[in-house]
């Protein structure tokens, strides 16, 4: 069977206080009037270059630099299944072309801001 996730924005916060999840996920930095274009390219970043946190079996073949002989089929539908569900993202309000607009913007020494996102199994 081949995997299916959507994909499920969790929290937006600085990094310090992001407890993590056991499922598959990304984070990206954010900053206010991001477009979902923007968001989108940032999280494929993410996945091309193997940041996906998480303590699952998907985590792990999507995090993986190499894989076992007998777990790359597996590892190929999972990372297909990743990015199509990035790419059918939509807001959660219709319409919406802006985003993250209620950040403030931080000053020169401000931490980064990340928002989270995590792969939910749909299969």
């Amino acid at each position: 069977m081949r995997p299916v996730f959507e994909l499920a924005h969790v929290d937006t916060c600085l990094p310090d206080y992001w407890s993590g999840h056991h499922l598959a996920h990304v984070q990206i930095p954010v900053h206010p009037g991001m477009s979902m274009p923007e968001i989108k390219a940032a999280i494929r970043d993410e996945l091309r270059a193997g940041c996906v946190m998480g303590s699952t079996d998907d985590a792990r073949l999507l995090s993986a630099d190499m894989v076992k002989p007998d777990e790359e089929k597996q590892a190929d539908a999972i990372t297909r299944a990743a990015y199509a569900a990035v790419s059918k993202m939509k807001p959660a309000k219709k319409g919406q072309r802006i985003f993250f607009t209620e950040l403030e913007e931080s000053d020169e020494d401000g931490e980064s801001v990340y928002a989270f996102f995590v792969f939910v199994r749909q299969d």
